[in-house]
């Protein structure tokens, strides 16, 4: 998320309640094995005889050498954070935020030495300049000389000749020029695009509109960032040379060879075009297209690869079978047509839509299975119906499995790259969300906490006129806009998805949002009190020239209950038939031991709100270890298996219950009892992202609402992946 990461998120107003009364200046300087400078910028601070109020805050990212110690024992009055770990610029910033309490907030390296005068000349500044985001001082060198700390945004040229060594060839360019404001005297006030982080001052208003620095940036590229959104913000950045500071300017990234400083600012320059480069927000907008373009690629790889293997299998095999193998020339037909078959079957089967990407694992292999089945009927069918006799129906056979197996494995790869990329929090998909209610600020602290959904929230659009003063500063994310400016903060902000979070926001405005912003192609979501009833049989239609919306009777009922339950009673008698002799000796160990019954039964809910017994392992005050990892392989639930085959449970379903659970359920959450309690269900498998409060009533009703056997499959899949890998959690019922 863009400056606002669920570690320091929290509004600097709202920090400072019932504090004391606030000061003018809060300096904020981040510490990393840095003792010996760090003692020259406090010895020149307690030296400045400024008129302003202040307060110096130091957050050390885990510094080895001492320099907190040091602090604490010569400079007292400074207030130390020390983090565990080294967790970037950035995010140390961000904490020093979160504590501070001043109308400005100084950001300073630790190597800067202040200068008598300039605390009051940079405070003076902004309060004259009321539109000023942020500024920076001039910074000199340590010998006195001017050091180009203002500088105008990158272009790729500038990039190239200030990152290789075409900068040495072309040192007059004008390009670094440019870039380094050389024809600038740096004697006079005057707005710049960015200025160094090394010396920042922000306003406490620009905070509450833009957030803090963006905790992506581990290292470089935080100041620019921070700059770039204060100008697409409304607020303005200047350059302030009445206020002179001293700078140990080293430029470590800079230095001949790879390095690990070098490392981190290309990575930190790949994550600011990333997120704010046009041609990579065009390319992102077209996501679906490159994401389909990527997975049919992959399909055909899969396709023509599983082809190959399955002709070398049938050919080892050659001594086995009385019909002779035709050269791979005999197939050039047949593998053109299938082909053709697989893809056009995978696009029937969705297998295409950029919107699945975010679907797991298992469910894309189910997917990709039944449609593999489809296409391969297909192709046998073909071999009957043409008039050769030279193929192999062996190979055909093995064809489709391998392409099913290749298949997986190739989209699993793609898609374990793209969590990678969104892991180092790359491919992110930037996000706002209109609303400024309890339902909208939830959404985007939920979205800010979940990072590994790939989402960079921007901020919150308010559903009426822009808020300011202290109704925008009580909120714990920035409120960027008002709807009518969304179409343009769309573009300005580079917006990929719209959340409406608004529940009483009018239905006309949201359909004029959605015609002016038509040509946008950004994906648009809404929150709305209806998806409690919308289901997957619901669908909008014309009846009598008046839109409505249709709802089809409710999936398990009838034939499809009785579908389910064939395969529950089957599945389970498997189930039981394999595990029957485990429990057999464990009973034996039981009973041999005198330690009770291995098996309790307790009361839960079930169908139709009848009441029944649900078997399970007998409770144990002090669980063994034993105990816990038949938990968390999910074997306790074996037991259940007996209420599978009775009738009273399924396989699938909504979580058990107690009368009490039951009682507390409302209207549209008993749905559930349409359908019997499952051993494990939608609710179980759910990541943490999709957690919910209600403890997963909520998606028990959507699962009974929406069944299907393929839905079925997919959490069963997920289920036993879970146990297989012990993470499979006690369920709480």
């Amino acid at each position: 998320m863009a400056g606002v990461a669920p570690e320091a998120r929290a509004n600097p107003e709202t920090e400072v309640a019932g504090r004391e009364a606030r000061l003018d200046l809060s300096i904020i300087i981040v510490g990393y094995n840095s003792s010996e400078p760090l003692t020259e910028c406090f010895r020149s601070l307690e030296a400045c005889p400024d008129r302003v109020t202040r307060e110096i805050i130091l957050v050390d990212n885990a510094s080895t050498d001492r320099t907190v110690e040091m602090v604490r024992e010569a400079f007292p009055a400074v207030h130390v954070y020390a983090n565990t770990a080294n967790v970037g610029l950035s995010r140390a910033v961000n904490r020093g935020i979160r504590e501070s309490r001043g109308r400005y907030v100084l950001v300073l390296n630790p190597d800067v030495e202040v200068a008598a005068g300039s605390l009051d000349a940079l405070v003076g500044f902004m309060d004259a300049t009321p539109t000023a985001g942020l500024a920076g001082s001039k910074l000199l060198n340590s010998d006195g000389t001017l050091q180009m700390s203002c500088r105008s945004f990158y272009t790729f040229w500038t990039l190239l000749l200030r990152r290789t060594v075409l900068g040495k060839i072309f040192r007059r360019s004008r390009s670094i020029r440019h870039h380094l404001m050389l024809d600038y005297d740096h004697a006079t006030a005057r707005e710049v695009d960015w200025v160094l982080g090394a010396c920042m001052v922000v306003r406490r208003e620009a905070l509450a509109d833009v957030g803090g620095m963006d905790e992506r940036f581990f290292l470089y590229f935080e100041d620019v960032d921070w700059c770039y959104r204060m100008w697409r913000g409304g607020w303005t950045v200047w350059y302030v040379p009445d206020s002179v500071m001293h700078h140990r300017h080293a430029r470590d990234s800079a230095r001949p060879g790879v390095n690990r400083l070098l490392i981190a600012h290309l990575i930190s320059l790949l994550h600011f075009y990333e997120k704010w480069g046009g041609l990579i927000y065009r390319m992102k907008k077209h996501r679906r297209i490159l994401v389909t373009t990527f997975n049919l690629v992959a399909d055909l790889l899969a396709i023509n690869g599983g082809f190959v293997l399955a002709y070398a299998l049938r050919s080892s095999l050659r001594g086995l079978f009385t019909k002779p193998l035709f050269g791979l020339g005999v197939y050039d037909a047949f593998l053109v047509f299938a082909n053709i078959v697989f893809v056009l079957v995978f696009a029937f089967f969705g297998l295409y839509g950029g919107r699945r990407e975010r679907e797991s694992g298992a469910e894309i292999a189910l997917r990709v299975t039944r449609a593999a089945i489809v296409a391969g009927v297909v192709l046998m069918a073909s071999t009957f119906m043409t008039s050769q006799t030279v193929y192999s129906r062996l190979l055909v056979g093995a064809f489709c499995v391998l392409v099913v197996v290749l298949d997986v494995v190739l989209r699993g790869i793609l898609r374990w790259i793209q969590k990678q990329a969104r892991a180092g929090r790359f491919d992110l998909t930037r996000v706002v969300v209109v609303g400024t209610g309890p339902t909208a600020t939830l959404l985007a602290e939920r979205i800010a906490a979940a990072p590994t959904l790939g989402y960079d929230l921007a901020g919150l659009v308010s559903g009426g006129t822009p808020e300011t003063g202290d109704s925008v500063r009580r909120l714990a994310v920035p409120v960027i806009g008002s709807l009518d400016e969304l179409p343009e903060l769309i573009e300005r902000q580079r917006i990929e998805e719209v959340i409406f979070a608004e529940p009483d926001l009018p239905s006309t405005e949201i359909a004029d949002f959605l015609f002016r912003a038509r040509r946008s192609t950004v994906d648009v979501k809404m929150v709305s009190d209806l998806t409690n009833l919308l289901t997957q049989r619901a669908r909008v239609e014309e009846f009598l020239d008046v839109p409505i919306v249709a709802f089809e009777r409710e999936a398990l009922l009838g034939a499809q209950a009785g579908i389910k339950r064939v395969g529950d009673v089957v599945g389970a008698s498997l189930l039981l038939a394999i595990s029957s002799p485990v429990l057999a000796v464990a009973g034996l160990v039981s009973g041999i031991t005198g330690r009770g019954a291995l098996f309790a039964g307790e009361e839960r809910i079930g169908r139709s709100e009848r009441v029944y017994r649900k078997w399970g392992l007998r409770s144990q005050e002090r669980p063994t270890a034993l105990r816990r990892y038949v938990e968390r392989h999910g074997l306790s639930r074996v037991p259940e298996l007996l209420n599978v085959v009775s009738g009273e449970m399924s396989l699938v379903g909504p979580t058990p219950l107690t009368e009490r659970q039951a009682v507390a359920c409302s209207a549209g959450e008993r749905v559930r009892f349409d359908a019997r309690p499952g051993i494990t269900g939608l609710s179980q498998v759910a990541s943490a992202a999709h957690a919910v409060r209600d403890g997963g009533r909520a998606l028990d009703a959507y699962y009974v609402q929406n069944w299907s056997l393929g839905g079925d499959l997919q959490i069963a899949v997920r289920w036993w992946l879970l146990c297989l890998g012990g993470r499979c959690a006690p369920r709480a019922d």
